[in-house]
């Protein structure tokens, strides 16, 4: 698998992901912190890549997300955006716990989908 293909499989298989600059427990940067932070607060488990651990990452990643700063969040495939953005969102209203709330349901939706095909 080529780098592109490796970031957009982890996008696809983790329903919340966070590049950042270190990990969860110990964030490299005060941006990456303030996104940790939030979805600590939401309580929901997430996913995360430490972009100084894979350079290949950390140098692909703002091609394919148009984004060209980390950190950098998805939810559900899509991307939210950076530390500012996540922060807004969080003090207005935790506008981050509803787009998890829709993700959450989508999911649900598609599992559904998917019982009713397997039991016809």
């Amino acid at each position: 698998m080529n780098i592109e293909e490796v970031i957009n499989q982890q996008i696809n298989d983790s329903s919340i992901l966070l590049y950042m600059k270190g990990t969860p427990s110990a964030p490299e940067c005060g941006f990456s912190q303030k996104v940790v932070l939030v979805l600590n607060a939401c309580g929901e488990p997430y996913s995360f890549v430490n972009i100084l651990e894979e350079p290949e990452i950390r140098k692909t990643l703002p091609s394919i997300s148009q984004w060209p700063t980390f950190p950098q969040l998805f939810i559900g495939g899509e991307l939210i955006g950076g530390s500012d953005i996540v922060t807004e969102l969080h003090i207005n209203g935790d506008q981050i716990r509803l787009l998890i709330n829709k993700m959450n349901a989508a999911e649900s939706l598609e599992y559904d989908r998917q019982v009713a095909i397997d039991a016809d």
